[in-house]
């Protein structure tokens, strides 16, 4: 008998999440301050990880995988973006833009985190996504927008 697939899904956020990140955006919402610490992520939505998971399986792949985003993430980066994303939702709903808050603001995932990294191997990964003929392990859904389908959701449920 093969081998099965098992996936390890690391720093997978959602929406409908109980997750930290849907925890900080709560407190943001609710003009709380969320609790963080020094720990580091590598956020992936969702809907990355279940793409993946479904190419994996149906190209009859087996073996054990660890699955997260690619690249570092303190909390106070994912912190201030919610802030900045939150602010920017709260403007256009009550039509209070300003030209500062119009301008571009350049996003957290703009600065390298620069200390210790301890990413998973992704290679594995990599590889294996490789051979069924994609273009590797690249997630598609930008921080940002993942970040506002959390914001959208978690507003929804006030």
């Amino acid at each position: 008998m093969p081998e099965p697939l098992e996936i390890e899904f690391i720093n997978v956020y959602s929406p409908t999440g109980d997750g930290p990140i849907n925890r900080w955006i709560i407190a943001i919402l609710g003009d709380s301050e969320p609790e963080i610490d020094d720990t580091i992520y590598h956020w992936v939505h969702i809907r990355d990880a279940e793409v993946a998971q479904r190419i994996l399986s149906e190209n009859d792949v087996s073996g054990m995988f660890q699955l997260c985003g690619r690249r570092a993430w303190t909390q106070k980066m994912v912190v201030d973006e919610i802030r900045g994303l939150w602010s920017r939702f709260q403007n256009a709903v009550e039509h209070t833009h300003t030209i500062e808050s119009l301008s571009e603001v350049p996003s957290p995932a703009a600065v390298q985190y620069s200390g210790e990294r301890r990413r998973p191997n992704l290679g594995p990964l990599h590889d294996a996504l490789v051979a069924c003929g994609t273009d590797g392990w690249r997630p598609m859904t930008a921080m940002r927008v993942g970040l506002m389908e959390c914001i959208a959701h978690s507003a929804e449920q006030i």
